[in-house]
């Protein structure tokens, strides 16, 4: 699945009808909710507040898109979207950020409604624009609904847009929109029942995760872990080995392996006590030598933090960031390197737990990540093998993060893929350019696919 821009994203024209999520009239007000939001809920909001009042306007929405066949059905559509509100407390839920801390309210299942407008209808580039516009105003932090959705018909299809603020869901909860939602319309339309399994709330998930976080203190090794990492990089988090300069972002999506490589990484790594991900992760750093001559390359890691069955499909930003720092001389090997690397990720693991706001809070550091990697394997995700069926794409807004460098790898049945996110500079384009082909050479040169004899 790719993972990119809307502007990435091949948006096809048609007539275009909005979802809005209402409070009901009559319905039960939003009560107080005692359960706190999560650590990365708060420093989210908190940005979003400060932001504001600096008269700054930045969204920060993660989203999908997928393609259904036939003519749209909207009242059905508007009943099983319900009932995925219904399904995933999150968004029923209120966050109000004020000088006095960060406040819940909820709803309880019933109390949303949807009102539909439509639009009329629209070229690619109009539509573009009017969804990533939609998607920008409507999906505000600070209030509620910070999530919508857009329809578009076509002649034979329609494809479904949710666009959800980044406080609501993490990437993975992107990934399951499609299943969920298809399922929920199929059995809308067809009066067949369906069978989606019961999840955890992330509002339950983010007072536990709080709760566990306060019995964290000044004295633990996850401390002293993030403390020596930041010592190690002249007391900062570290940014991308070569200076790329600081513009508005822009970002890229690439394949890097087909299937066939991929498996071909994945049986070395495993012969040298790795994994796809340590395997992947040591070319990045290989590369990284190569390329921009980083004898040490550091970077955080972002790990899920879905540690029970119940979290598993439960919508949320079930996301925890783990120090990733590894030396890497000229003589080293892939080999060498991913033994590194598979330690590395090995310790920092359970560290995923520990929030990152709760470690900088305890630092007593304003730190805001630079350089961050990310895996996901999608292979296992409900619903990946309808994907393709579905054109289902993951998307995310523009970042206003002027110097930050992401980069997600992403396996899926077709392979490996590579999305980034970086300043729009000509030093970075340029750099990055010449990084991740690097990255590509690398990757295949460390497992090479057998070719037949003949």
């Amino acid at each position: 699945m790719q993972f990119t821009e809307l502007s990435g994203y091949r948006v096809r024209p048609g007539a275009c009808t909005v979802l809005r999520p209402f409070l009901r009239p009559g319905g039960t007000n939003v009560v107080a909710d005692p359960r706190p939001a999560a650590y990365v809920q708060e420093a989210h909001l908190r940005v979003a507040h400060a932001r504001r009042a600096a008269g700054e306007a930045a969204a920060s929405w993660l989203g999908t898109a997928f393609e259904l066949p036939g003519r749209p059905d909207i009242a059905a559509l508007q009943r099983a979207l319900l009932g995925w509100i219904d399904r995933h407390e999150t968004l029923r839920s209120v966050l109000s950020c004020t000088e006095d801390g960060v406040f819940r309210r909820t709803l309880p299942p019933g109390e949303v409604g949807l009102a539909r407008q439509d639009l009329g209808r629209f070229d690619t580039g109009e539509l573009a624009s009017r969804l990533e516009d939609l998607f920008d105003a409507e999906t505000d932090p600070l209030t509620w609904p910070s999530y919508v959705f857009a329809v578009v018909s076509h002649d034979d299809s329609f494809t479904v847009y949710v666009s959800l603020d980044h406080s609501n869901v993490d990437g993975y909860s992107v990934l399951m929109i499609a299943r969920e939602v298809s399922d929920l319309y199929r059995a809308e339309t067809s009066g067949s029942p369906v069978a989606l399994g019961s999840v955890g709330s992330y509002v339950d998930f983010a007072s536990a995760e709080r709760r566990s976080a306060r019995r964290v203190l000044a004295d633990h090794q996850a401390v002293a872990a993030w403390r020596n990492f930041l010592l190690s990089h002249g007391g900062e988090l570290p940014a991308f080995p070569v200076s790329l300069g600081a513009a508005p972002q822009t970002g890229t999506c690439r394949m890097l392996l087909d299937a066939e490589e991929a498996s071909a990484l994945e049986a070395r790594s495993r012969a040298h006590g790795g994994s796809f991900m340590t395997g992947s992760l040591a070319c990045l750093a290989l590369a990284a030598r190569a390329e921009c001559g980083s004898g040490v390359f550091g970077a955080l890691m972002s790990m899920h933090t879905r540690s029970a069955v119940e979290w598993a499909e439960s919508l949320g930003w079930y996301v925890g960031l783990v120090p990733l720092r590894v030396a890497v001389g000229p003589a080293d090997d892939f080999p060498g390197v991913l033994a590194a690397v598979t330690a590395q990720t090995r310790a920092a693991k359970t560290m995923a737990a520990i929030p990152f706001e709760r470690i900088a809070e305890l630092l007593g550091r304003d730190l805001t990540p630079r350089f961050v990697l990310s895996y996901m394997d999608l292979r296992r995700v409900p619903g990946a093998d309808r994907w393709a069926d579905w054109k289902a794409a993951a998307l995310r807004s523009r970042s206003p993060h002027a110097d930050e460098v992401y980069l997600w790898l992403i396996r899926s049945h077709e392979g490996l893929r590579l999305s980034a996110r970086y300043p729009d500079t000509p030093a970075a384009r340029t750099v990055l350019a010449r990084y991740f082909d690097r990255v590509a050479g690398v990757l295949r040169a460390s497992a090479p696919v057998p070719q037949p004899a003949g």
